[in-house]
């Protein structure tokens, strides 16, 4: 295929992709709990008709769709805002907990090291104090009033010996006293900190829970937004260009377009599909993968489970840059893949951060971590269910292991140890998930 061509069949997808979206979006804001659109929210097309013929009429039905446009862009300005607020505050709660956690780590360790010398410090000083009595302590002056001449030498050399052990018993027993002091004042110490260390973990749990909010809150109204974005700028063409648009025209080139996407998608795969599993040259760009995958979308080919994350793709394949929402290249290709060697893929979760998701694992979450975008977990290949274990998923995996990085992660390990199927692994690493998917990411 020479240079020209291949741009002028990308372009096609592209195009095709893009004017798919409105479908795609109209069904994940159903799934995922966007809010509900109804009539009278939007103008109709009958109203688009209706003021058509009548010029004040054809301008107030421009200026109310320029308004709801307009509106509907600001209110998804000032989620997406209100997301990188909630998530900042998130980001210094988290390095205030990661600070108070080191910080009473560090206090508890020195009181104990503390406490530790006080200790020693005190058997010092009872040894001490034992050997000064053994040595005869005070005994010494009364023997020396009462012994003769010929012993006074000795016994006071003793006796200065004696006064050396006991200013030394002395310094030892105050220097005892001392750390002893040492320690409970760390002990102290380190239970303040243990008590601020529980205030700081509600912070951050509670900032978390607010930047999921609003994370769960922008995503719905972006969702609602593209639903009809596209469907009233075609509204406001027709109105401004004196386009004798109807609804049904506007719907049936929807779905053409969409038709066209899902026939470039299988193009695509059947071209690189050449008998087996053989999935072919995968694109290195995340909007081109995506484009291919909202075109099994439209064919049927590629679906999502509850809740949704089909619309994360489908911002992507628009040129959407969304906080939160990205997915990495890697686990695109893998999707794509997985379509084109099994004709069919179903998905759950991909990442968690785009849709607030913090149950469970949260922020530890494969789907979660680096931002999310990172996982996926495949629910099913070519019609069949995973369990991790079974033929479908030993299958998938000897497709993705070759072409995954080193060191990336597949899951349901333990379900393959059960069933005695565990390969040997070429990039993969894997570890424990429950048997009802097949989990991958790129970690």
């Amino acid at each position: 295929m020479d240079t020209s061509l291949r741009a002028r069949r990308r372009t096609r997808i592209r195009a095709a992709g893009t004017a798919f979206l409105v479908v795609a979006l109209t069904a994940a804001a159903a799934i995922t709990g966007a809010p509900a659109a109804y009539a009278d929210d939007y103008p109709s097309w009958d109203d688009v008709i209706a003021a058509r013929g009548n010029e004040a009429a054809k301008q107030d039905e421009i200026t109310k769709l320029q308004t709801v446009i307009a509106d509907n862009e600001a209110k998804a300005a000032a989620a997406q805002l209100k997301v990188a607020e909630t998530s900042d505050a998130y980001d210094k709660a988290s390095a205030a907990l990661t600070a108070g956690q080191l910080k009473s780590d560090t206090l508890a360790a020195t009181a104990a090291a503390a406490a530790t010398k006080a200790e020693q410090s005190k058997k010092r000083a009872a040894q001490m104090a034992a050997q000064f009595v053994r040595s005869g302590g005070s005994d010494l002056t009364t023997m020396l009033l009462t012994s003769d001449s010929s012993h006074v030498d000795d016994l006071l050399a003793q006796l200065s010996a004696a006064s050396q052990l006991t200013q030394s018993v002395s310094a030892v027993y105050t220097a005892a006293e001392q750390d002893a002091n040492t320690a409970t004042s760390l002990s102290q110490q380190a239970e303040v900190a243990k008590q601020e260390l529980t205030e700081l973990a509600d912070a951050a749990q509670a900032a978390l829970e607010a930047a999921a909010a609003a994370q769960r809150e922008a995503v719905a109204i972006l969702q609602e937004n593209y639903a009809h974005k596209d469907e009233m700028n075609a509204q406001l063409a027709s109105l401004q260009q004196n386009l004798a648009t109807t609804e049904q025209q506007y719907q049936a080139g929807v779905a053409a377009r969409a038709a066209a996407a899902a026939a470039a998608a299988a193009a695509a795969a059947a071209a690189a599909h050449q008998g087996g599993q053989v999935v072919g040259p995968v694109s290195g760009d995340a909007q081109a993968l995506a484009e291919e995958l909202m075109g099994y979308v439209a064919a049927g080919q590629f679906w999502g489970s509850t809740p949704d994350h089909i619309f994360e793709i489908a911002w992507i394949a628009q040129g959407q840059d969304v906080a939160n929402c990205g997915i990495d290249v890697t686990i695109l290709q893998a999707m794509v893949a997985a379509v084109r060697a099994f004709g069919s893929a179903g998905v759950s979760d991909i990442s968690r951060r785009c849709t607030g998701q913090i149950e469970g694992a949260g922020t530890a979450s494969a789907h979660y971590r680096q931002g999310g975008g990172h996982a996926v977990d495949f629910t099913s290949v070519g019609g069949v269910r995973l369990t991790g274990a079974n033929d479908a998923s030993l299958n998938l995996i000897a497709v993705l292991d070759p072409m995954m990085p080193n060191g990336s992660r597949v899951g349901q390990s333990q379900c393959r140890y059960a069933a005695g199927d565990e390969p040997n692994f070429q990039n993969f690493i894997d570890f424990e998930d429950s048997c009802d998917h097949l989990h991958v990411d790129d970690f």
